[in-house]
């Protein structure tokens, strides 16, 4: 025993020694922007192949896609007028204080800088998911704790920012060693094509890190335009102040989605038949985004489509829903039904209502959609001979091919036979989309978007208008633009706003006695919250606008080949199964579940796009 005594000694001094040792400062890499990471393991969240055979499953730290971990370099690609995004993670066994992210300028060709405004450093913050969204036990992800919403850079150490701590002084995860930053790269039009480079700074306690960041431009532009037409619908910004409205419309704007608002109103008068119509408000309101002035530099504008107005709104008629009166305009049926003077009080409205749009020229190109929200998803005979009725009302008034009229629902083919004498615009519920009655219906003059979940775990997830859920993998977010593209069809969520005061704290943001979903119809967040000035972005809403991003290149892709085949090629590739309708309802592997193959989809579109030009 007496000899085991100096190795005793000698071992308590090394451990003397190495619980008086400095911290082990940071570890930095990277990771692309169609995964997450888990802030307490350093694993990827998506890493499960327990749920999907081909989810990545490697350490992201030995590298990835946008990662050379040998060379300690980002390597990014992008078209001109295009977001592109990676994520910088920050490690610190240890804890770390004052972490701080530069990336002053990314330099390219001729001495073009891409820089200011056009890197965007956002601070990512968790949110804990305790449970699976219902509907959803099988594909969530589990329990973790999500980045989601992406803090903007600022100078000053309050609630969010930078520099921060790890573990995050406010968002408070036990054992939290990882934190993502996400780092936004817009590409100006006017950027030559060709090898940009910069170096990525990560600071914290004295100690530091430098990444190399290599972008590739390739020599053609996204278009201005957003050509994949869809919406979400929202009913929380028109009680906004006005420039906090604005604020989400530029928001949106920059992410190439619209936000549907139902529904604005000029103030209205009726005296017996006599209308009159008070525009002043209305105009001040709803002008900017008709006209396409709320997304210049004059408000503080920049990125794609500027000055380019919104694709379609809605126009301000409605029925009385379920008895309440108040939600009729322009006014609510009579008590002994339809009469004479009824009619006419909606036809005078409607001549108004075409005059006034028309007399502005930049109005003239914004679609106008007429959408009942009294009828909304109402399925049976009353309610199909109330649709028609007011359809040929409508039509009458304002004129066949002026605007649309819309209804939103999981009709059968039999009801959408009877409607489409007056319907132009069927938004179909996805559990009940028919490619083939879709086609059908195109043909014959009507127009169908798909609204409602990218996949159907179990048939009772057909009651979700949103596919946003926190605890799904990004590529539901994503696939949007692709199977617009794979059915040329639009796209309709509901909610990017729902609950977005509380989902800061609460992953469970929608709750009744049977479902509780995470981070459902939510995919900005109030920035007051956290003290900002701005509404905040999601990651969520950055894989939806990657997802809008890859659309336009298929749209290109097929200009430049003269067809779709190619396009196809590589959209099938990836969506190798029908994702919607009775056919794929329980079939959870209807596409490649790696995000890493999706974006050499990407990359093979942008070579082929220049190879063609």
């Amino acid at each position: 025993m007496a000899a085991l005594r100096p190795l005793g000694l000698f071992l308590a001094a090394v451990f003397a020694l190495m619980a008086q040792a400095p911290p082990r400062g940071i570890q930095v890499w990277a990771v692309d922007d169609g995964v997450r990471v888990n802030p307490v393991t350093g694993k990827l969240i998506e890493g499960r192949p327990d749920i999907h055979r081909d989810y990545p499953a490697r350490d992201p730290r030995a590298g990835n896609l946008v990662w050379d971990a040998q060379s300690k370099t980002v390597r990014l690609k992008a078209a001109k007028n295009e977001f592109v995004a990676f994520q910088v993670m920050i490690e610190a066994q240890d804890g770390a204080k004052g972490v701080d992210v530069k990336l002053p300028a990314l330099n390219g060709p001729g001495g073009y800088r891409i820089a200011g405004r056009n890197i965007g450093r956002f601070k990512d913050w968790y949110t804990q998911v305790r449970q699976p969204s219902t509907g959803y036990e099988a594909t969530s992800l589990g329990a973790a704790w999500y980045p989601d919403a992406l803090l903007p850079y600022r100078h000053i150490e309050l609630n969010a920012g930078f520099p921060f701590s790890i573990p995050d002084l406010y968002n408070n995860i036990p054992a939290q060693k990882n934190h993502a930053v996400w780092i936004d790269v817009f590409v100006p039009k006017t950027a030559p094509a060709g090898a940009y480079t910069g170096t990525l700074e990560v600071s914290a306690h004295g100690a530091r890190e430098n990444l190399s960041v290599a972008l590739e431009v390739w020599d053609f532009a996204l278009p201005e335009e957003t050509n994949l037409r869809g919406d979400i619908w929202n009913d929380s910004m028109k009680q906004m102040p006005r420039r906090e409205e604005m604020q989400y419309y530029q928001l949106a704007h920059q992410h190439r989605f619209l936000p549907l608002v139902y529904a604005y109103r000029p103030k209205l008068s009726v005296k017996g038949a006599a209308v009159t119509l008070d525009w002043t408000e209305y105009d001040a309101r709803v002008a900017p985004y008709l006209d396409g002035s709320a997304f210049t530099e004059r408000h503080g504008y920049w990125g794609p489509g500027a000055g380019i107005p919104v694709d379609h709104m809605m126009l301000p008629f409605d029925i009385e829903k379920k008895g309440n009166r108040e939600t009729a305009w322009p006014m609510a049926l009579p008590a002994g039904g339809r009469t004479p003077e009824y009619e006419a009080v909606w036809r005078e409205t409607a001549k108004q209502i075409r005059a006034h749009m028309d007399a502005d020229p930049r109005w003239r190109r914004v679609r106008k959609i007429a959408f009942l929200n009294g009828l909304d998803e109402s399925y049976n005979e009353a309610a199909y001979e109330k649709m028609l009725y007011y359809g040929r009302l409508l039509h009458e008034a304002l004129g066949r091919g002026w605007f649309s009229y819309r209804i939103d629902g999981g009709y059968t083919p039999q009801a959408i036979d009877k409607l489409r004498a007056e319907v132009e615009l069927w938004v179909c519920h996805t559990v009940s989309w028919d490619p083939a009655l879709v086609e059908k219906l195109r043909e014959q003059g009507l127009e169908s978007w798909f609204y409602g979940p990218m996949i159907y775990e179990q048939r009772k997830n057909s009651g979700c208008g949103s596919n946003t859920f926190l605890d799904l993998d990004l590529l539901v977010n994503r696939g949007i633009g692709w199977v617009g593209w794979k059915y040329q069809s639009g796209w309709v969520e509901w909610e990017f706003d729902w609950n977005a005061y509380a989902a800061w704290y609460e992953a469970e943001n929608f709750k009744d006695a049977e479902r509780s979903f995470n981070g459902s119809g939510q995919l900005i967040y109030r920035g007051v919250v956290m003290g900002y000035d701005e509404p905040i972005p999601s990651i969520r809403l950055k894989a939806q606008r990657r997802g809008l991003q890859d659309y336009e290149y298929f749209r290109l892709l097929a200009e430049r080949t003269g067809s779709r085949a190619a396009a196809d090629r590589l959209v099938n590739g990836i969506i190798y199964k029908r994702p919607f309708g009775e056919k794929a309802m329980l079939d959870t592997e209807i596409w490649k579940n790696d995000p890493a193959e999706w974006e050499r989809v990407r990359y093979a579109a942008g070579d082929e796009i220049v190879k063609r030009k």
